[in-house]
């Protein structure tokens, strides 16, 4: 949950977007009877509708998160000595929406999260998420600002093998302008405060590296190419600077991204994200980043019995080794579903990942010494039977292998893990 301080701060963040969004609603005034309203607008009020528990003016969804209910053989991917488990991630989601005269929606989302380990009981916790967010609508003017906080103990990343804490305070805000019937822009502001848990993992202190505040900004225009599909390209500006200033981490990234964006009902599903980024390191002696760069997740339903899915991810990461500013993560995927008779569904992915570092480290193995720069690949072999409970709610057993190879010595390793899970999009 959110501290006094932290909602403070966030609060503090808050007003002049809160006195701009107020301020563009006054201007906007009460649109033309029978004019239309933006796309995001449109699907706010859908999701309102179909909010299945109504409490008074209250819409309201809620689902039960149930993942990773099994055994893990590496709870920590360790390379020797791993420590195995039974553990769990179970907890509850509410998203409350408040309408207020159909141009003023409020949204709410809290979901707290339990952790259970059987053995290892440092890793039990409690994880909450929470945001929240008001929403201005008008016949060309989509309107949005709120604030966030997550605190949870989980692995961020493909470099930090533990679990540590962290907590973030965020704060966003954005204005979408509908200029025709297929093109609309966005502005969009957001600023999160990173608060690593006081932790040495090696020999490297977490917080002491790690807690920093992003800031980015967004010019995005989107085109509606269908009812299910959508074009945009987006300009991004970064802003990274670390608690630490003698880190030497702070740095600044400039971004353009292309892609599509599909309907959450149509055969098609997800979005792809291309892009190029140039990542620049502050401190002169660090190592910049100019290229490709992607977020990409799809899934295609070709017929009743069959859907494919594909991923696609590149991006820099902030790094805790050495004195590398970051990684490049990278990594690809895919998998199909095959559903057998009306309710049985049975799944298969694959992934393989890469991290590479941009600077050379000093290393030491099997009594020798040298110079490298570090990589690692990871690869994911996943199976899995899921059984229909109703809708688009399923249950599912699912059993992988992770396995991670190091071109640093004794840095190999591999997990195991079986459990059960729920699904929502059987």
């Amino acid at each position: 949950m959110m501290s006094r301080k932290q909602l403070a701060v966030s609060r503090e963040n808050l007003i002049p977007i809160i006195l701009l969004i107020f301020g563009m609603a006054v201007f906007l005034g009460k649109p033309p009877v029978g004019a239309g309203e933006t796309w995001r607008g449109e699907e706010l009020k859908r999701q309102v509708k179909e909010a299945w528990l109504k409490f008074g003016p209250f819409r309201i969804n809620t689902v039960l998160f149930l993942s990773n209910a099994g055994y893990d053989t590496n709870v920590y991917h360790s390379p020797d000595n791993p420590v195995k488990d039974y553990w769990l991630t179970i907890g509850p989601g509410f998203t409350f929406y408040l309408p207020l005269k159909k141009r003023i929606i409020f949204t709410i989302y809290e979901s707290p999260q339990y952790v259970y380990f059987m053995e290892t009981k440092r890793e039990r916790t409690w994880n909450n998420y929470f945001n929240g967010q008001v929403n201005f609508i008008f016949n060309k003017f989509f309107l949005t600002a709120g604030i966030g906080d997550s605190d949870a103990r989980e692995r961020w990343n493909t470099e930090i093998d533990i679990r540590p804490r962290r907590k973030e305070d965020r704060v966003h805000g954005s204005v979408l302008w509908q200029a025709s019937r297929r093109t609309s822009f966005s502005l969009g502001y957001r600023k999160i405060k990173y608060d690593y848990e006081n932790l040495f993992y090696e020999r490297f202190n977490l917080k002491d590296r790690l807690n920093r505040e992003e800031t980015y900004m967004n010019f995005t225009g989107f085109y509606q190419l269908s009812f299910r599909m959508r074009f945009f390209l987006d300009a991004e500006y970064g802003i990274f600077n670390f608690e630490n200033p003698s880190s030497f981490r702070d740095s600044k990234s400039y971004s353009v991204y292309g892609g599509f964006e599909f309907s959450p009902f149509g055969r098609i599903r997800g979005r792809v994200k291309l892009g190029y980024k140039f990542f620049d390191s502050l401190a002169l002696e660090r190592k910049d980043y100019s290229g490709i760069v992607g977020d990409t997740n799809v899934s295609v339903r070709l017929s009743r019995y069959l859907n494919f899915r594909a991923a696609y991810r590149r991006d820099v990461q902030f790094s805790l080794w050495y004195n590398n500013t970051y990684f490049l993560e990278s990594g690809y995927g895919g998998g199909a579903s095959v559903y057998l008779l009306k309710n049985i569904r049975l799944d298969y992915d694959y992934s393989l990942g890469r991290n590479t570092y941009p600077e050379e480290q000093f290393l030491s193995g099997e009594n020798l010494y040298f110079n490298k720069k570090r990589q690692d690949e990871y690869k994911v072999h996943s199976v899995g039977i899921y059984f229909r409970l109703k809708k688009d709610i399923g249950v599912g057993v699912t059993a992988s292998r992770w396995m991670r190879e190091s071109n640093i010595y004794m840095n190999d390793s591999r997990r195991d893990f079986v459990g059960l899970n729920l699904t929502y999009n059987f």
